[in-house]
């Protein structure tokens, strides 16, 4: 009885209708290059295509936005929010037919460079002496611009500056060294006095650190009567071995050994010995508690000299900062977060 139930069952309910595949074969989206500036808007043209390449008619379009770096309306326009990637999803519909969905990913890009950074930026350099100087392009947003810097120079018969930002003082005078990236330019007025430099001293004279530490070497251009030669900024190298010295001598030295910092002015010139130590900083790591996140990837964590509070970043268009409450190891809480630009 139960077996001829079910078959009897079986063969009264009805088959679902199998949904034809959609005649949209392809989903053509212009413009090809998919960014948009931070703040501004771009309009996406969309057209279903058949097998064919011909336009399939009775098309409704349905658009998503998938990431928080942008958004998108029902139109197709396309506003940018914070720099970062996203994705539009865009669904076209035929009646009686499947759905056909593609999706198209986007960038979120600083707008035009608004301003130009030039560092170090020296007031003076002495007859002879080659120094580098960077650029950096920036947006009115703040962001961080990747334009090539077009240098000039004034006066290339004073000073003389080359497509990555060399200078090189050739004569007592006064020029203006200019950084370009389109319509954004930084001008950098510098004069040239005659070398009179006889000694150079390096402070401090033999340091000792470890790889790691942050050691800041001063360098005094003196005259043969003695006298420092004021305004000045050396060009800083060092060797052998691995590491990085800025601009103003902070010097990090990545592995162990002994170094050579050097601080030049033109030909005049010193340098210090610099002995490194391994760190050797070892412990084991204790993981003492969990707190549930699961919004963007995370960047960075930094901790409030307080200790009480954590903060926590995301990359992948997510650009929220999270609060967290970390007085009670074991039990951290998510106290805040915000929505921002994290590279500012």
């Amino acid at each position: 009885m139960l077996l001829s139930f079910l078959l009897a069952l079986h063969v009264q309910t009805p088959q679902m209708p199998t949904i034809p595949a959609s005649p949209v074969v392809r989903i053509s989206v212009t413009p090809a290059a998919r960014s948009v500036a931070m703040g501004d808007s771009v309009k996406l043209t969309v057209q279903a295509l058949d097998a064919g390449g011909q336009r399939v008619p009775n098309v409704k379009l349905l658009y998503n936005a998938v990431g928080s770096a942008g958004t998108v309306d029902t139109s197709g326009m396309v506003v940018g929010g914070s720099m970062g990637k996203m994705s539009v999803t865009i669904t076209a519909i035929v009646p009686g037919y499947k759905p056909k969905i593609e999706r198209f990913p986007m960038s979120v890009v600083p707008g035009p460079a608004a301003r130009v950074v030039v560092s170090p930026r020296p007031t003076k350099l002495v007859a002879g002496q080659r120094l580098h100087v960077e650029a950096s392009a920036f947006a009115k947003s703040n962001d961080e611009r990747s334009d090539p810097i077009a240098w000039s120079s004034s006066a290339p018969a004073v000073v003389s500056v080359d497509r990555d930002g060399l200078l090189l003082a050739v004569a007592p005078g006064k020029a203006t060294i200019t950084a370009n990236a389109g319509a954004a330019r930084a001008a950098m007025p510098i004069e040239v006095i005659a070398n009179t430099i006889a000694t150079v001293e390096i402070t401090p004279d033999h340091p000792r650190a470890r790889t790691g530490d942050v050691v800041r070497f001063k360098a005094i251009a003196k005259d043969r009567a003695g006298r420092a030669v004021d305004g000045l900024i050396p060009s800083w190298t060092f060797a052998p071995g691995k590491g990085v010295i800025e601009a103003d001598g902070a010097f990090v030295a990545y592995d162990p050994g002994e170094y050579f910092v050097t601080a030049s002015f033109g030909p005049a010139s010193n340098a210090a010995v610099f002995k490194v130590e391994p760190r050797d900083v070892r412990r084991q790591v204790t993981i003492v508690a969990r707190v549930a996140r699961t919004a963007f990837l995370t960047s960075e964590v930094w901790i409030h000299p307080n200790g009480n509070v954590a903060y926590l970043g995301t990359h992948g268009g997510g650009d929220r900062v999270y609060a967290i409450d970390i007085s009670n190891p074991a039990a951290p809480v998510i106290v805040d977060s915000i929505q921002a630009n994290t590279r500012l």
